[in-house]
């Protein structure tokens, strides 16, 4: 051991002496001939290109060649096997340990006081501790946790720092540590210094012996082992030859530590400068044997650190939002695995601690201050803004790729340099190999979707001039027809048009044919978002009445998606934004429809008590008065307002008690309507008055009809489903064909809760035809929709048509079985179980 490092010690003087920063096989002719010049002796070239590791060494070197070498560089006389050995007093572990604890118990500090959220909601990583429980067992010298900026490297190894060497019961806390930031240990006039000196200069160790024997005995004797974790790469402004010398230090210092089996190094290093510390090691099968890459390396991102699981994602959320149990929206939560959005996310919450809503505004939020932070408001934004255009014009606008080749950018990568350099240090792009016939190409590309959509979403926005009107959005709906970018692109140019307060121009949005799921998705999206901003700008809701946005809004809610969870969520999401009480009306009645289906008393009380406080001169009925002659119903008490029933009456009769107009297009209210008065008949009344109540729409609505309209669609599912109970044959059957023919038209939108009322009518038609299994299916599948989305009373129908097949077919155990979960669920419901 002591050889060797006397060996290392003769290399440095003799480079020192002849001023060679980096050896090579070439230097050696030159230091043999300066031997021979000043000594008059020989000691050829292969020997030295031996002492440097440029050619295989077989067995130690002679005592004249060290002799020779020692005294060209005017060293004491040496002999090859001499070894000294140190006396070190019992003192000298806990002078090393706390000399060492110092310096980490500073870094810990200042990595505490930096944090972008509070230190103690961020948490430890179980990867990381299992990996390095590996790491510490293992014979590697060294290992490095690699990843692109942001995903918490820092706080990783104070966690761990913390965890495995401090903590009462820390599971190495007999083992050194020197956790020390990189800028703080390499700079730029001690760039040239060996980290062995480095070492020695922090630790303040006053021995003649050499450092690294120094500390691995004391060690050794001690146990454990000593371990050098180095952060903070990154923050180092070298130039590039200088980052070439650090990382020469760095595999110098790695190589020294083969004969030290009780020091360890761990650094923390981005991607991009693993790349170019790896190529500087990459030959050397040493360096790779030696090196652990941890568990978790992923080649093509060129990371060891895995994004936060959702676990520690709930974990840290939950202690952001200690005080808020609202589930956050699931593609949020996705986005923050990566900490560095959870640090943008922690600033949202300080500035609006209610910022938590059901669509993902928070994750556009997030990507939009991410791209400030990082490209707006940082050096080269203009240089940085002109490289990503050419980036997206290269993939022809995200329709041919994501991707491009490096050669296709090389007029930009020698103008702007420098901005892409920071591109790739921040993560915004990465550089990738792929081998096309057996050729290897570089790519380059976003590291993350989000920052490809934002930035084709902005050249689309200069393509059309900055005007997102009727045009635009037909462009991206059907150029990006197929392509997952295509809806987020659509949600980036609603946000921009609420930001900019053109509610004008998005009313041109829902003149796209859009399927019922993303026409619910968006208006709950834009109503979010309108509450956002309007608690900055309050000017935002005068601006909606006024352009009457809320009535668009309204006449696309007659698709009544009640199955859907955006379709509730943005109702009360426009309720949070409206003050018309017209409006207010019309929200509240359609959530009383769904606590009807739901059977939630406690629910229609609460939407009949909103419903009173407003005006409803303009309806035909109060919806109110409608939910209260149902709550009277169910809860066994006298019915109340009989005239209302007496006028429904009526209506079955085919008059017009209602003043309805007919031979005009349906609104969304009069289709609130007629839904309620179905929902009476249901409590009141039979199959056969609800098929008059449908024959008496259809003639005051004999042109909406045939529009074939989600709510038509609806209409005509209804009068099927009684129709298979009361007149199945060759007219309900047709009605059967005519819906599930209309059901898989493209031009045909059905929501899932009209798609469910359809399968409750084949469920029907089925047992009307003894094809059982047929009906059994269905009827499970429906039963299966309605009890995870709490429609109660469409679950107690397909109770009751299951326990009709099942006695059928004589299988009683069956009978009773879903006769229990019936009565289950009536109870459930605090509901009489003999209503149904």
């Amino acid at each position: 051991m002591e050889y060797n490092n006397r060996l290392n010690e003769l290399k440095g003087l003799i480079l020192l002496k002849l001023g060679i920063r980096f050896i090579t096989p070439a230097d050696c002719k030159r230091i043999s001939i300066e031997i021979s010049k000043h000594l008059n002796k020989n000691v050829s070239e292969t020997t030295i290109k031996r002492l440097f590791g440029f050619a295989l060494v077989k067995h130690k070197f002679s005592t004249f060649t060290l002799t020779t070498l020692a005294e060209y560089v005017d060293m004491a006389g040496i002999e090859p096997e001499q070894v000294s050995i140190g006396h070190e007093s019992p003192d000298d572990w806990n002078v090393l340990k706390e000399k060492s604890d110092a310096i980490t118990s500073f870094t810990l500090r200042t990595i505490r006081n930096r944090s972008g959220i509070p230190y103690d909601m961020t948490i430890s990583r179980k990867f990381a501790e299992h990996d390095f429980d590996e790491f510490y067992n293992g014979e590697y010298i060294f290992t490095a946790f690699v990843s692109q900026p942001g995903y918490g490297k820092t706080i990783l190894l104070s966690h761990l720092t913390e965890n495995l060497f401090y903590k009462p019961n820390a599971f190495y806390k007999d083992s050194g540590v020197l956790f020390i930031r990189a800028y703080s240990f390499f700079n730029k006039e001690a760039i040239h210094l060996h980290l062995e000196e480095q070492l020695k200069l922090h630790l303040q160790i006053d021995t003649s012996e050499n450092v690294l024997n120094y500390i691995n005995r004391i060690q050794g004797t001690h146990g454990g082992k000593f371990f050098v974790i180095i952060d903070g790469f990154a923050e180092l402004i070298l130039k590039k030859e200088d980052k070439t010398i650090l990382y020469d230090n760095i595999i110098n210092l790695i190589c020294s530590l083969e004969d030290f089996r009780n020091i360890k190094l761990v650094m923390a290093m981005r991607s991009t400068t693993w790349t170019r510390f790896y190529d500087r090691m990459r030959h050397s099968s040493f360096l790779k044997a030696k090196w652990f890459p941890g568990n978790y390396f992923n080649l093509h991102e060129l990371s060891n650190v895995p994004p936060l699981s959702e676990k520690e994602v709930e974990i840290i959320i939950s202690k952001i939002n200690y005080l808020d149990k609202k589930e956050i929206n699931p593609r949020l939560k996705a986005q923050l695995k990566f900490p560095f959005h959870i640090q943008l996310y922690y600033q949202l919450k300080e500035e609006d601690p209610d910022f938590n809503y059901y669509t993902n505004i928070t994750f556009y939020e997030l990507v939009s201050r991410f791209i400030q932070e990082k490209i707006y408001r940082s050096n080269y934004y203009t240089e940085k803004i002109l490289f990503l255009k050419k980036i997206i014009q290269l993939t022809g606008y995200g329709k041919t790729s994501n991707s491009v080749e490096k050669d296709s950018l090389i007029a930009e990568l020698s103008a702007f340099r420098n901005a892409y350099m920071e591109l790739l240090s921040d993560g915004i792009l990465m550089e990738e190999k792929r081998s096309e016939d057996a050729h290897p190409k570089e790519y380059v590309r976003f590291l993350h979707p989000h920052m490809f959509e934002y930035f084709l979403f902005v050249e689309i926005l200069e393509k059309f001039h900055l005007q997102v009107n009727k045009e635009f959005f037909t462009y991206i709906n059907d150029e990006y027809d197929y392509n997952q970018v295509r809806f987020q692109l659509l949600q980036w140019a609603t946000r921009f048009l609420i930001k900019t307060g053109n509610f004008h121009s998005l009313k041109a949005f829902f003149k796209l044919n859009l399927n019922s799921y993303e026409t619910n998705y968006i208006i709950l999206f834009i109503a979010e978002e309108i509450k956002y901003r309007s608690k900055y700008n309050s000017e935002i809701l005068r601006i909606l009445e006024d352009d009457k946005f809320h009535d668009i809004i309204i006449s696309k809610l007659i698709n009544l998606d009640f199955i859907d969870s955006c379709y509730p969520e943005a109702i009360l999401a426009l309720i949070a934004i409206a003050k018309n009480e017209e409006h207010l009306m019309t929200y509240y009645s359609i959530l009383g429809v769904m606590e009807i289906i739901r059977l939630d008393k406690k629910g229609m009380k609460d939407i009949i008590k909103k419903l009173h406080l407003l005006d409803s001169d303009k309806w035909m009925i109060n919806p109110a008065h409608i939910l209260e002659i149902i709550l009277s119903k169910i809860n066994g008490e006298p019915i109340v307002h009989k005239d209302i029933l007496q006028q429904i009456d009526q209506f079955k009769q085919g008059s017009n008690p209602f003043s309805v107009k007919g031979n005009q297009q349906m609104d969304t209210r009069e289709g609130i309507f007629y839904v309620l008065l179905l929902l009476v008949n249901i409590f009141l009344g039979d199959g056969q008055s609800a098929r008059q109540i449908i024959e008496n729409i259809v003639k005051l609505h004999p042109k909406e009809i045939k529009k074939k309209s989600n709510f038509d669609l609806y209409i005509l599912s209804i009068y099927g489903l009684y129709g298979s109970k009361l007149y199945p044959g060759r007219k309900t059957d047709q009605i059967e064909n005519i819906m599930v023919h209309l059901s898989v038209r493209s031009s045909s939108y059905l929501t899932k809760y009209q798609e469910s009322i359809l399968m409750m009518f084949q469920a029907e038609q089925a047992y009307y035809r003894k094809q059982y299994s047929v009906a059994i299916d269905y009827a499970k599948e429906c039963l299966l929709l309605f009890r995870r989305n709490e429609v109660v009373l469409n679950a107690i129908f397909i109770f009751n048509l299951l326990i009709m097949i099942y006695t059928d077919l004589e299988n009683y155990d069956m009978v009773n079985e879903y006769k229990y979960e019936k009565l289950c669920l009536l109870d459930e419901q605090e509901l009489s179980r003999q209503l149904f």
